[in-house]
């Protein structure tokens, strides 16, 4: 399908930098069908929606570094651990307009503009076909313009300022225009709005429902510092009745009186199940699912350490400490980890200081200690006894050597069952918890603690974590508690970075606008919770290094080049910034 519409955005302006010829732009269809004969009734409008569904899996799936990695390496809760240059150790060096080491942050910017495309696709044809009903045409706008939210609330938390394609552009343009943060989160606003009077509430699971709708919906009024219509927006999923936190045991390992409902809630064959009540949006993703990633999850690649390395872990007498091997059942259960992305001191223990009973850190179930790593190389005389990481000769502990959740990175590989890295599985986009959360912090910036503590201990409850009063409530402590609830989850860098716009955005804290790109919240929270930036570490060749100007991400100067009869800024802090132009305020139906 999107061979179709060769005349988008980011497409055309990549064809233009390759150095296409001319023919190239003549549109050539891999079939007999056009747009005007697919996008004439429900069915073809579905099959775009079709499509969007499929795009929200980008975060999750892949053996390169995900989208989401991304998001959690540019914050408090880690790092990369691989040292190539598209793992953006050094930020400094790495992240700027035209290095190919931002691949990873160009490829967050790439994979938005493709589902706004397609959206775009249904919103300016919506009145093409000849509808049954208003409800039936308002359902499918309503959810191309959830998709098109979605992904503009990313880009404006990760780049900034963005030009917004209102409409699908059928032949180049190249004369696109910066608009500004606000105005799109006005816009995206407006859109959820009329979303949540369409959409259904019930649906088959990946599909888009109310609930979704005014979950992204409460992320925007707290965007745009709306707290009472965010504390109404999230009672509506929260209060409805139909969504409750998962608080017994449910699913396929039930029966299994070792495990618990943590467990339970995040193995793959239970995210979509019918008797749970706490996923809103889930992504699908099953072994044998039409159109499953033939790659898988990977998380048992790029979230655990690489145990097995050769010379990274070392027995008393140095030898290599654990070895690959096919038959050994209890070590290879961890996957096959390779530390692509490395958790810091944070995450890993000051998150869990005094966590009593906390299932989300139960070493006996869901959470993999250090000592749990055993010797398992059969020459060495140490078979079996927890690795001693003072035995080992590394220079650091980055990739090889540190503890996991293991209950939400264990995804059996059914392709490779032998050496597994991550197979498939459904994946949570939005959940009930977080609600909470968003909640919470919402009666926290209203100065309501009470009633954020309240919130947040439904959260820690059914965690069997020690419950919190109004005298703890920080927006420090909800962010420690996002962290340990919706670890590779959440799109990490996006929250900070919208609580750090709504620090400058009140002057509260000692924060603005005018100096956003040299002080902000985003910056001062990574400096001071991960030890990796704030002292400088260096690993292998590279130090780990970032400064305020990368709370946004640079945009990509091809983008910018190709865009010759126009203007699209760049961010203050990256080459180019100085030619910018005061971006739009106003969203019209022309762009």
């Amino acid at each position: 399908m999107k061979s179709l519409h060769i005349y988008s955005f980011i497409f055309f302006l990549s064809c233009l930098l390759s150095g296409c010829e001319d023919d190239w732009l003549e549109p050539k269809p891999l079939s007999i069908n056009t747009p005007e004969n697919i996008y004439v009734n429900k069915v073809g409008m579905e099959s775009v929606l079709l499509s969007l569904r499929k795009d929200l899996r980008a975060d999750f799936y892949g053996n390169n570094p995900m989208p989401l990695t991304l998001e959690l390496i540019s914050s408090d809760i880690g790092v990369a651990g691989e040292q190539r240059q598209d793992m953006v150790i050094n930020h400094d060096l790495f992240s700027n307009p035209t290095q190919v080491g931002a691949w990873t942050e160009y490829r967050n910017w790439e994979v938005a503009w493709s589902p706004i495309r397609d959206a775009n696709v249904v919103i300016s044809r919506i009145d093409n076909p000849e509808w049954e009903s208003e409800a039936d045409k308002n359902s499918i706008l309503s959810e191309a313009y959830f998709h098109r939210a979605y992904w503009y609330y990313r880009l404006v938390h990760q780049f900034g300022d963005v030009p917004f394609i209102n409409i699908e552009h059928t032949s180049p343009k190249n004369d696109f225009t910066t608009h500004s943060r606000d105005a799109i989160l006005n816009k995206i606003e407006a859109d959820l709005e009329f979303a949540i009077q369409w959409l259904p509430e019930d649906v088959d699971p990946g599909k888009i429902n109310r609930a979704a709708a005014n979950h992204l919906l409460t992320k925007v009024y707290l965007a745009n510092s709306k707290f009472d219509q965010a504390v109404n927006s999230a009672s509506e999923i929260i209060d409805n009745g139909k969504y409750s936190l998962m608080t017994d045991r449910f699913g396929a390992f039930s029966s299994n009186e070792k495990l618990n409902v943590i467990w339970d809630l995040h193995q793959k064959e239970n995210k979509s199940a019918s008797t749970n009540t706490e996923g809103i949006l889930v992504v699908q993703d099953k072994f044998g699912f039409p159109g499953a990633q033939t790659s898988g999850t990977h998380t048992m690649r790029v979230y655990t350490p690489w145990w097995s390395h050769a010379s990274w872990l070392k027995d008393p007498d140095g030898k290599r400490a654990c070895v690959d091997p096919n038959w050994d059942p209890q070590i290879l259960k961890f996957g096959r980890g390779v530390g692509m992305f490395r958790p810091c001191n944070y995450s890993n223990f000051d998150i869990w200081v005094d966590c009593g009973a906390d299932l989300r850190h139960d070493e006996d179930t869901n959470w993999v200690s250090t000592d749990k790593i055993l010797i398992n190389n059969p020459d060495s005389d140490y078979f079996g006894q927890p690795v001693d990481f003072s035995d080992s000769n590394p220079q650091d502990s980055v990739r090889a050597w540190y503890p996991w959740p293991y209950y939400k990175v264990n995804v059996p590989d059914e392709l490779s069952p032998q050496k597994p890295t991550g197979g498939n599985s459904d994946w949570y986009v939005f959940r009930l918890a977080e609600t909470y959360l968003l909640r919470a912090e919402a009666y926290y910036w209203k100065g309501d603690l009470a009633n954020a503590a309240d919130d947040i201990n439904k959260v820690r409850d059914r965690a069997h974590a020690p419950l919190i009063s109004e005298q703890d409530v920080t927006l420090n402590y909800i962010l420690d508690e996002r962290a340990r609830e919706l670890y590779i989850e959440e799109p990490r860098k996006c929250e900070l970075t919208r609580i750090a716009f709504i620090l400058a955005e009140n002057n509260l804290d000692g924060y603005s606008l005018n100096n956003f790109h040299e002080k902000n919240y985003w910056y001062d929270r990574v400096i001071e919770k991960n030890e990796f930036y704030n002292v400088g570490r260096i690993w292998e060749q590279f130090e780990y290094k970032i400064n305020p100007y990368h709370v946004l991400w640079p945009i990509p100067q091809s983008a910018i080049d190709a865009n010759n009869g126009g203007r699209i800024n760049q961010n203050i802090g990256y080459v180019g910034y100085e030619s910018n132009i005061e971006p739009l305020s106003e969203i019209t139906n022309e762009q």
